[in-house]
C-alpha cells in the first residue's frame, strides 16, 4: 500500500530483539537490561539506513524503542552538520525518570532519555548528551500526564500542546508552528508517532488507550503537512498492538492511514 501510494520502499525486515532477563527491575527501571539492548539494535539498524541515504521507518513496539531510533537520527544530523528536531504525537508525556515514574516503564520515559535524563544506560546510546535540545521537542496531543512529570515538564519548560490546544488551533497548524525555526533553518525533521494519540473509538488495537485523543482524518492532515515540508528524515509508528484489537480495524486504519499520507522524500 506504501508503495501504490507512491513510496520507494526497501524492507530492511525485523530488528531482532536481544535475549536477557526480562522483567528484572533496575534502578527503578523496568526491564532495563532487555530495553536498552532492543534501543541499541534499533539505533544501529536505523544507522545503517540514515547512512546509505534512506528515511527510517519503524513500524511497531513500544514507545522506549524511539530511544533508539532518535540516538541514530541525532547522530546523524550531528554528523551532518545539521540541526535536529523531534515532534512527539502521543496521548502521553513520556517525560518520567524512574524517580517520578509510578510504574519504572521505560516507554514512559523515552522524552527525559532523549533530552538528557535518565539511567546512564539509555543516556549512553546517544552520541551526545542530550541527544536532542529540549526546545527543539515539541509534543502533540498529550492528555494524560503523571503527577510529578506535571512537575518536571513545568520545570524544564518542555514544549506540550494538548488536546484542548489541537481542539482550539487544530492539529496541523500546531504542528507547523512548532515547525517554524526547524524549517526555516533546514533542520532533520523525527517524528515519533505513538497511535495512541488517536482516539481509541477510532483506534483500539493499542498499549495505553486514553479517551479523548485526535481523529484519523487531522492526524493525516497533520503528518501531510509536515511530510510535504521535504524535511522529514526518520519515522517511528509506535505502539500498535493487534491483540487489543481482534477485528484487525486498528491494523487495516493505520496503513490506511500512512499510504494516504502524501509527502517528499528528505531532502
Amino acid at each position: 500500500m506504501l508503495r501504490r501510494s507512491g513510496w520507494e520502499v526497501a524492507d530492511a525486515g525485523n530488528v531482532v530483539k536481544p535475549s536477557s532477563t526480562v522483567g528484572q527491575t533496575v534502578d527503578g527501571c523496568v526491564s532495563l537490561r532487555e530495553v536498552a539492548a532492543a534501543c541499541r539494535a534499533v539505533r544501529d539498524a536505523a544507522a545503517g539506513v540514515l547512512a546509505s541515504g534512506r528515511m527510517p521507518l519503524l513500524l511497531g513496539g513500544d514507545h522506549s524503542l524511539a530511544i533508539g531510533s532518535i540516538a541514530a537520527a541525532a547522530a546523524h544530523s550531528a554528523r551532518l552538520g545539521r540541526p535536529f528536531f523531534v515532534l512527539w504525537l502521543d496521548a502521553h508525556a513520556d517525560f518520567n525518570t524512574a524517580q517520578s515514574s509510578p510504574s519504572g516503564c521505560v516507554f514512559g520515559m523515552p522524552v527525559a532519555v532523549t533530552t538528557g535524563e535518565g539511567h546512564p544506560s539509555l543516556l549512553a546510546l546517544g552520541l551526545a548528551r542530550p541527544m536532542v535540545d529540549i526546545e527543539n521537542f515539541a509534543l502533540l496531543g498529550v492528555r494524560s500526564v503523571d503527577p510529578l512529570e506535571i512537575v518536571r515538564v513545568r520545570e524544564r519548560g518542555l514544549r506540550v500542546h494538548s488536546m484542548d490546544a489541537i481542539r482550539r488551533h487544530g492539529m496541523a497548524a500546531l504542528a507547523m508552528r512548532a515547525l517554524e525555526r526547524p524549517v526555516r533553518e533546514g533542520a532533520h525533521i523525527h517524528i515519533s508517532f505513538d497511535l495512541d494519540v488517536l482516539d481509541p473509538g477510532e483506534v483500539p488495537g493499542v498499549g495505553l488507550p486514553e479517551e479523548g485523543g485526535t481523529t484519523l482524518a487531522e492526524t493525516g492532515d497533520c503528518l501531510a503537512a509536515v511530510l510535504e515540508t521535504g524535511l522529514v528524515g526518520s519515522f517511528d509508528l509506535m505502539e500498535h498492538n493487534p491483540g487489543n484489537d481482534p477485528s484487525g480495524n486498528t491494523t487495516r486504519r493505520v496503513i490506511e492511514l500512512m499510504a494516504r499520507v502524501p509527502g517528499r522524500p528528505r531532502r
